[in-house]
Parts: structure tokens; C-alpha cells; sequence
């Protein structure tokens, strides 16, 4: 594996990992509350220190691209771009979903199930890094009518969702995406990435909401 550094900012704390040739990893998050604009060089910053390496040793860079937190993943994808400008190393974008399921450490499918606000949800199914069912925003209504399953999330559920199985997050996120990339590594095509990467919001905007109404 060539060394790749991993940027996810789709929940409230920003985490970062680098993965070098021979497979070690390192890994580093922010503080609950903290502004991502502020912290996110920073952690960057502190994976390369540790792993004894320069921007210049970079082969690829990728990014949680959400669905997530909306102005967080803008700040992301705009930094990383920023800092890719004179890098030019091809982007990898990874499921934030993805991420949150590999925190279970669980063999079997997990539903992850991300509060969208507005009575909406981001869900999607994952089993050891493989998706099973596409990331989409629904309503919390809709998942309370589906064969209930094991489910994974950052926050609690904001409505009950009877018979389904919450599993614990056992892992630090840094640590799943470490593992999110090492199990997809060598299922994906690298020649396809691009040195820049669109976030993927799944829900309007409330600006975009707004001109639905106009």
C-alpha cells in the first residue's frame, strides 16, 4: 500500500489517518466542539509527524465525503483541494457511513443510521467495508417500516425504532477508516481517482428548500 493520508469530518469531530508503505497507522481527532476550519490542518499536521513523513511522501489522499454534516464537509473537500493544488494526488472518497459501520468491529450487516434533522435520516447498510444498500435520506418514518436490524450511529435515534439491535461504536473513527481503507483497497480502482472530490449531501440545502417553495 502506498502512504495515504484520510480526512473524515462528517460528525462533530474532525479525525484524520495516515496509513504508510508498511501498513502501520497513525491516527489523530479533535476535540468534541471544536471549529473543523481550526482543527483540521492541525490533525493533518500531527499523522504526518508521527509517521516521520513529509506532504512530498504522499502517494494519495482521501476524504469521508458524507453524507454528513453539510458545512463540515464543505470546509473538508475545500481544504483538502486547497492543499492538493500544488500536491495534485489523486482523492479517494469514502463513505462517512462506511466509517461509522466499521466502528462496530461487527462481520455481519449494519445498518447505519445517521439523524438528518428536518424528520429525515441518512441510511445505508454495510458489511466489513462492502456496501450492501446505497446511502440515501429518508424519512424516520420509512426506516421505522423496514425489517428491523442491527443499526450503528454517532447520536441517538430521535424515534424509537422497536426490535432493532444498536451496537456499540468500539473503535475510535480514525481507526475504522484505517480499516475501511485497507478492507477496499484492493476491490477498488485507483487509477479512477481525481485530484479533487464533490462531498455528497444527499439532503437539499435549506436555500434549495427555500427555491422549491418560490
Amino acid at each position: 500500500m502506498q502512504p495515504i493520508l484520510a480526512l473524515d469530518v462528517a460528525t462533530k469531530r474532525a479525525c484524520v489517518c495516515l496509513i504508510n508503505t508498511k501498513g502501520q497507522v497513525f491516527t489523530a481527532e479533535a476535540s468534541e466542539g471544536k471549529q473543523h476550519s481550526d482543527t483540521i490542518l492541525p490533525l493533518l499536521q500531527d499523522v504526518l509527524k508521527q509517521a516521520d513523513l513529509t506532504w512530498s511522501d504522499l502517494n494519495m489522499l482521501a476524504l469521508g465525503q458524507g453524507p454528513g454534516s453539510f458545512t463540515g464537509l464543505r470546509i473538508a473537500a475545500a481544504m483538502l483541494a486547497g492543499i492538493n493544488a500544488s500536491l495534485k494526488l489523486p482523492i479517494w472518497g469514502l463513505s462517512s457511513l462506511a466509517i461509522t459501520a466499521m466502528q462496530t468491529q461487527n462481520d455481519e450487516p449494519v445498518w447505519v443510521l445517521e439523524d438528518a434533522r428536518a424528520g429525515e435520516v441518512f441510511v445505508g447498510c454495510y458489511q466489513q467495508g462492502e456496501c450492501l444498500q446505497d446511502a440515501a435520506c429518508k424519512p424516520w418514518s420509512e426506516i421505522q417500516n423496514m425489517p428491523a436490524g442491527a443499526f450503528a450511529a454517532q447520536q441517538e435515534p430521535v424515534t424509537d425504532l422497536l426490535d432493532w439491535q444498536h451496537l456499540p461504536l468500539n473503535i475510535e473513527r480514525g481507526q475504522a477508516m484505517s480499516l475501511l481503507i485497507q478492507a477496499l483497497w484492493d476491490k477498488t480502482d485507483h487509477t479512477a481517482h481525481t485530484p479533487w472530490i464533490q462531498p455528497v449531501y444527499l439532503q437539499l440545502s435549506q436555500a434549495e428548500k427555500n427555491l422549491q417553495h418560490v
